[in-house]
Formats: C-alpha cells, sequence, structure tokens
C-alpha cells in the first residue's frame, strides 16, 4: 500500500492540523518554514524537535519543512549563492537535530529571456546545489526539488531536473515528483517516475485539465485565462492517476504521496483535502502492479 501524506491543511494552527490527521488516519505532514517557526527565519532545533514530538504524540511525522523559494540571482551571483546557502544551511542543521527528513524544495520561477541566461544561470545553480548536497548531507536530510513545467523557466521538465541531478550528484538530493507540472511540461509521467526510480524522494499528485470539457465557471476563468489550467477533482482530469500509482509501486517506492491543489468542497478546502485522501486510498487498493 502507498503512504499518503499532506501538506499542513490549517497552517500553522497545529492542533487542528493534527486533528484533521488523525480523523483520517494520515500519518505524515509537510510545515511551511514560517509555520513551524511561528515567524521569520528558520525554527531553532529545540523548537523544531518540540513541534515534532507534539505531532509524533498523535502518531504523525513531521515529515518535510518548505523553505522560501531560492531567488534565481543566487544563480548568477556568488556573494548572493554562499549567503542563501549559509541562510539554507542553518535551517538544514535544525532538521538534522530535529530528525525531520526532507527539505520540501522550490526554485523561484522567472522566466528567462534566452538561451544565454539559460546558460549562465545554469552553471550557478549546478555550484548552488552542489554546496546544498554537502551541507545536506552533513546535516543528515534530504533535498527533494520540485520542478515548473514551461520552457522559459531554468528548472521545468524531466530532461532539466536530471541534468542537475546528473552534475550534482547526490544522495541526499532527488525529486519531488508532481503529476500536474510533469503533464503540463509535455513529459511522459509513467515512463519518467520508472526512469527516475528512487531519485524520488516524495510525489505530488494532482489532476488539471489544460482543455475543459465544457465551459469554464466564472469564478475560475480569470485563473484558467492567466494559468492555461484548473485543477480538478482527482480522476476526472487528463493525469493518468492509475498509470502512475502503478509505476510507483513497480519502482517499490517507500515515500509519502502527497495531494496537492485539489478543488474545495463547498469552499471547504480540507473537505476537499479529505475527499481526496478517501480517492487516493480506494485507488491504491485496486492498483495492481
Amino acid at each position: 500500500m502507498l503512504d499518503i501524506g499532506v501538506f499542513a491543511p490549517f497552517g500553522a494552527d497545529h492542533e487542528r492540523n493534527r486533528a484533521f490527521c488523525r480523523d483520517t488516519a494520515v500519518r505524515h505532514i509537510v510545515l511551511s518554514v514560517s509555520d513551524a517557526s511561528g515567524g521569520e527565519g528558520p525554527p531553532a532545533a529545540a523548537d523544531l524537535a518540540r513541534l515534532a514530538g507534539e505531532y509524533a504524540a498523535e502518531g504523525v511525522t513531521l515529515a518535510a519543512l518548505t523553505p522560501p523559494r531560492v531567488p534565481q540571482q543566487a544563480f548568477a551571483d556568488a556573494g548572493t549563492r554562499e549567503r542563501e546557502l549559509e541562510s539554507i544551511g542553518r535551517l538544514l542543521e535544525s532538521m538534522g537535530t530535529a530528525g525531520v527528513p526532507y527539505v520540501h524544495f522550490y526554485l523561484n520561477v522567472d522566466p528567462l529571456s534566452d538561451d544565454g541566461e539559460r546558460a549562465a544561470l545554469w552553471q550557478g545553480l549546478v555550484e548552488y546545489y552542489r554546496g546544498l548536497a554537502e551541507r545536506a548531507e552533513a546535516a543528515g536530510v534530504k533535498i527533494s526539488t520540485h520542478h515548473y513545467h514551461v520552457p522559459d523557466r531554468l528548472l521545468w521538465n524531466y530532461e532539466s531536473m536530471t541534468r542537475l541531478l546528473d552534475e550534482a550528484p547526490s544522495a541526499n538530493s532527488g525529486v519531488t515528483f508532481c503529476q500536474g507540472k510533469s503533464l503540463m511540461a509535455g513529459d511522459d509521467l509513467v515512463a519518467n517516475i520508472l526512469d527516475y526510480g528512487d531519485r524520488i524522494f516524495m510525489f505530488h499528485a494532482r489532476d488539471v485539465e489544460t482543455e475543459p470539457a465544457g465551459p469554464v465557471p466564472a469564478e475560475l476563468r480569470e485563473r484558467f485565462e492567466r494559468l492555461g489550467y484548473l485543477e480538478v477533482a482527482f480522476g476526472t482530469g487528463e493525469v493518468d492517476m492509475a498509470g502512475c500509482f502503478r509505476a510507483l509501486k513497480r519502482i517499490g517506492y517507500k515515500g509519502q504521496v502527497y495531494p496537492e491543489h485539489y478543488p474545495s468542497i463547498a469552499g471547504d478546502s480540507a473537505a476537499g483535502l479529505a475527499w481526496t485522501v478517501g480517492y487516493m486510498r480506494a485507488l491504491d487498493q485496486v492498483i495492481e502492479v
């Protein structure tokens, strides 16, 4: 059976987060750094350990923290890069001491002007990840990186992600595989899951429509026109949910599957998350390798 985790449905309201996990039998949760610290900057190791212990007392593992996105300037300027590495290094040290195993990592998604800018920034990105891996290895924490989905971004598809992992190799650096972003990047989801294998550290389950079957509701029209896709209930969109779950089982995936960007129910995001958890459990039960 695949293990389901959630991104904190109630942010820094840890009591309600724990109640949600208890009522849905979810055993792993991810918090933002700000929700874990209660303010600016990374949480102190002792405070993070105490928070992780409060979740553990309810049978819930604090599996990962999501820090602020890394600014693109870090890949263009050595001084900015070193400052960013020092900042994330302090967070990794706290996480390692507190026993939080993964950092759920995003880069900035500023568009690139041309291939020349891509080439210039790429080397800085690789240097950043080499420094990041060194700090992660020392702290005993794993870096799980999420890519974007359009070609004018630096890290946007399977090809660019595997190139980064190959040029900055580390057992502590891997992928947050996102079904929605991978689909919209034009990647082959099932083939990529099988190819990544144990380099998938975290898995984002989501379903999207890029070509709606019917009229777009008025309340979603602006979002669709701006982004070019809609988040839809799992199993109703363009993602091969069954194929992806089967591929995860084929590679022996031992991490968590995290529902992401699911629709609300009657305006209630937590209700939408609960429905989605139920859908994923039902799908998992009927999928065989």
